[in-house]
């Protein structure tokens, strides 16, 4: 099956030459006006998937749903680059751009909208959206469904119910790099998607160089110990770089400013930073765009930033804390090497306690919805075992989402201890 004339068009205006042999038939699927349902590898090309259909269908509109406001940025800003007809709306936008972006869609003058999905709870917004030409709606990152729907965001839970309220059903396209087999067909419930067409693609990542790295300490007090964390991520930052970005994460916003604080005075106007307590929301916004564009090269984040986001030179992902969960791990490696370019992941752990006392606060916090405690709890024995196992890396990584694979990467920390056979 080759690109029609349709789809080359709307590839020329992506700037895209090639497909990948697992883009076309979920492309098709929709052309052919099917619910689809989509597993890919992060830097895959899942956004092309859906947006080639919608600009061959771009008189009619394309709702596009994201996690987060920096993603959204991301992929409207790109579109925007292309000369494409996309927006989006979040809490940030003025009263009146939010009115003359609605404008533009009743007139069908937009081709892409992008939104949260608390934007689809607003009562004015679906009455406009009802007397649209809705072509089609996606759900981008649709693994956040289940993920975050039961624990803080219960707006992921809702989007079927918008679905079933519109006077005509769009083609629902749902994507991700990380949902479990045992999590699909609860998704696609959610949704309330009908008779959905499901494409699995493989998940190896050949490009990725995944490194743990062993942070226990004899020093006594916390100080001294972080002190031993800031001298290795620099280590790391100099051995990985070379021309390229990096982003590091960190659990907390505390974490994350003390990191930016201590980078910055190494790498003066280089270093930016992301979490939900920066204030103004115009610096955290700037903050991120000179991030994605490529003016500063260091991002320091919560899981607050990362998700989907394409920028294509990350040489080095840095966890400077164990992460809250093979979900958000996966993603956040996800960002490296999506130019084809090697990369490396390096994951900071310890055993005195530090970043588990973190995780426990977050999950006591959590306490008063049973269900959230519940899965954070989950999740995180999940990532405790996965950093705790001796096995390659990239099979455990592959095995928690679903997929066997036999032969080992022969790269990550643990097949290069197997190798030397300590």
């Amino acid at each position: 099956m080759k690109p029609n004339y349709e789809w080359k068009t709307a590839m020329n205006l992506l700037k895209i030459k090639h497909l990948r042999k697992g883009q076309i038939k979920p492309i098709q699927s929709l052309m052919d006006s099917n619910n689809t349902l989509t597993v890919a590898p992060t830097s895959f090309g899942k956004s092309a998937i859906y947006q080639i259909p919608a600009l061959c269908h771009s008189d009619e509109l394309t709702i596009v749903i994201e996690p987060t406001l920096s993603l959204m940025h991301n992929q409207v800003q790109t579109l925007k680059e292309h000369g494409i007809s996309a927006d989006y709306i979040d809490h940030l936008r003025k009263t009146k751009d939010v009115a003359a972006i609605l404008n533009k869609v009743q007139k069908g003058k937009l081709t892409f909208l992008y939104v949260t999905p608390e934007r689809l709870q607003s009562r004015h917004f679906q009455e406009v959206i009802r007397q649209s030409n809705l072509y089609m709606l996606v759900i981008d990152e649709c693994h956040c469904i289940t993920e975050w729907g039961y624990t803080f965001r219960d707006a992921y839970l809702k989007i079927g119910n918008f679905i079933d309220s519109l006077p005509k059903r769009p083609i629902v396209f749902a994507c991700s790099a990380t949902i479990l087999d045992d999590k699909q067909d609860e998704i696609i419930n959610l949704l309330h998607m009908r008779n959905p067409k499901t494409f699995r693609m493989n998940l190896k990542r050949d490009n990725l160089v995944l490194i743990k790295k062993n942070m226990t300490s004899d020093k006594k007090s916390l100080e001294n110990r972080l002190r031993e964390r800031f001298k290795m991520m620099v280590k790391y930052i100099r051995k990985y770089r070379k021309d390229g970005s990096v982003v590091i994460y960190a659990l907390t916003t505390g974490y994350v400013d003390a990191i930016y604080n201590y980078l910055s005075d190494l790498y003066p106007n280089e270093v930016v930073k992301c979490h939900s307590q920066i204030k103004p929301d115009k610096l955290k916004h700037q903050m991120e765009m000179d991030f994605l564009t490529g003016k500063k090269k260091i991002m320091v984040a919560t899981t607050a930033f990362g998700m989907g986001i394409d920028v294509p030179d990350v040489e080095l992902i840095l966890h400077f804390n164990i992460p809250i969960s093979m979900t958000d791990y996966i993603q956040q490696i996800g960002r490296a090497g999506r130019d084809g370019r090697k990369a490396h992941c390096v994951l900071f752990y310890d055993h005195n306690g530090d970043d588990g006392k973190i995780i426990a606060s977050l999950i006591k916090k959590s306490a008063e919805n049973p269900k959230a405690a519940s899965i954070m709890k989950k999740n995180h024995q999940q990532i405790s075992e996965f950093v705790d196992s001796t096995n390659c890396m990239v099979q455990d990584i592959l095995s928690y989402q679903g997929q066997e694979e036999t032969k080992s990467c022969k790269c990550c920390t643990n097949c290069a201890k197997n190798r030397r056979g300590n």
